[in-house]
């Protein structure tokens, strides 16, 4: 039997049990954060760009186009609404995946659903699902595909999106196998497109993929029924067979679903830059309020990081707001000038220009420690008149149950993100409609 048909029986076999209380209410967790970064992506400048390009040519639908008045078909609205769901980089992150598993799962789920005239549970079980397959894809090709250069979120994740759709669309095991596969052919996204706009981009175009395949494969469509382990298949091409590790696909999925899993579970923002940072920023607000030092009175931060953190962090110089969310060097100047960091020091460019944080860039180093845990991060500042102080962070806030996030955070994040389309009454209802699976 195929890898490939292996996989959609496991997928379906899964999807039909009952899922518990627990594992429903982090889908919803999931599905609120994603909505709400969406919302706050959708007004930004690529998102306008893109729809720019996309609304003239699309034909209208029942999906949504989250934050506009727009409803289009649901590949176009998938597309739209995955790039905004990741322009602004503020979404969930998974250790499994070394990637972003809601935004590869939810703007394709959520075009659909609309289409379908699904909503509540129906749309939490499939996400549950697309949950899954990401985990089980990544521990199958990642962490390699991470490390070689590609974007999980789109290289993987995107299998994630068709597992999610084809239990929505309740596609049978054949249909369903052909999706898997017909996707392996559109399977992409590179990490040299971060801190761009074209890394959100991958990001809807691997939705709307999503949904084209599953829509294609109940049409009869038809794709390589091996491309997974073929010579010149998925798994070849992307990592050599010998960084593959099919099991975690072919086995029987009875354990425990992973969206349940404490020791590598979805990892929620709470500032708006690529999450390889978080650690280090917590270590660094630490030292500021426990010090009082002033940003003119540092001659160096020093952070080390885990060296898969490392490569993709280490921009210190940036050239643009955007791409700062992936400078170090920018997050730390910042955060010790203002005491935080919020959307808008990623987006306005006089913030991003103001001559204390720039200054203090430049005394802002990263290097790699030799630990395991890919997680902590070590800081040593050290003051102009020769005093030092040292910080190591475990992890960032919510990495494990040990660090768990402020009770508040997820809500108070929706609101603010929110509020950047809706007024504050309407972004206050809609989070309480949210929690009661009201979707509408």
């Amino acid at each position: 039997m195929s890898i490939a048909r292996q996989l959609a029986g496991n997928l379906l076999a899964f999807s039909r049990q009952t899922f518990t209380q627990a594992a429903l209410s982090q889908a919803r967790t999931a599905l609120i954060d994603t909505l709400g970064v969406t919302l706050a992506g959708g007004v930004q400048a690529g998102a306008h760009k893109l729809r720019a390009v996309i609304v003239p040519c699309a034909a209208t639908g029942n999906s949504r186009v989250f934050g506009t008045d727009l409803t289009l078909n649901a590949l176009d609205a998938a597309l739209l609404n995955g790039a905004s769901s990741h322009l602004l980089d503020f979404d969930d992150s998974n250790s499994w995946l070394h990637g972003h598993i809601s935004v590869a799962v939810l703007p394709a789920l959520l075009a659909l659903a609309d289409e379908q005239g699904k909503n509540g549970e129906t749309i939490l079980h499939a996400y549950i699902s697309g949950y899954e397959m990401a985990v089980r894809m990544g521990k199958a090709v990642s962490p390699f595909q991470y490390r070689h250069g590609w974007h999980p979120t789109t290289s993987v994740g995107v299998f994630a999106g068709v597992a999610a759709c084809a239990v929505l669309l309740e596609l049978n095991e054949e249909q369903t196998a052909t999706a898997l596969t017909m996707v392996t052919s559109l399977a992409s996204g590179i990490k040299s497109n971060f801190g761009s706009e074209t890394k959100a981009l991958a990001v809807g175009q691997a939705a709307r993929n999503a949904v084209m395949v599953c829509k294609l494969a109940q049409q009869g469509f038809t794709a390589g029924a091996t491309a997974f382990e073929h010579q010149q298949g998925y798994f070849h091409v992307f990592n050599g067979l010998e960084n593959v590790d099919t099991a975690p696909l072919t086995e029987r999925w009875d354990a425990p679903p992973f969206i349940l899993d404490t020791v590598k579970s979805n990892n929620y923002k709470y500032f708006p830059c690529c999450y390889a940072i978080l650690s280090p920023l917590d270590g660094v607000l630490a030292l500021r309020e426990e010090t009082g030092i002033k940003p003119e009175e540092i001659e160096q931060i020093a952070v080390q990081v885990h060296p898969i953190r490392f490569p993709h962090i280490n921009i210190p110089q940036p050239e643009s707001p955007l791409a700062a969310k992936f400078s170090l060097h920018y997050c730390v100047a910042r955060a010790w000038v203002s005491g935080t960091l919020t959307l808008d020091d990623f987006i306005e460019k006089e913030r991003f220009l103001e001559v204390a944080t720039q200054t203090l860039m430049h005394k802002v180093t990263l290097t790699c420690h030799d630990e395991e845990i890919t997680h902590s991060a070590f800081i040593t500042l050290t003051t102009i008149d020769g005093r030092q102080f040292h910080k190591r962070i475990a992890g960032a806030r919510g990495s494990s149950p040990a660090i768990p996030l402020p009770d508040n955070l997820i809500e108070q994040k929706f609101l603010d993100c929110a509020s950047r389309v809706l007024s504050a009454e309407k972004a206050r209802a809609l989070y309480q409609r949210l929690l009661q699976d009201n979707y509408k």
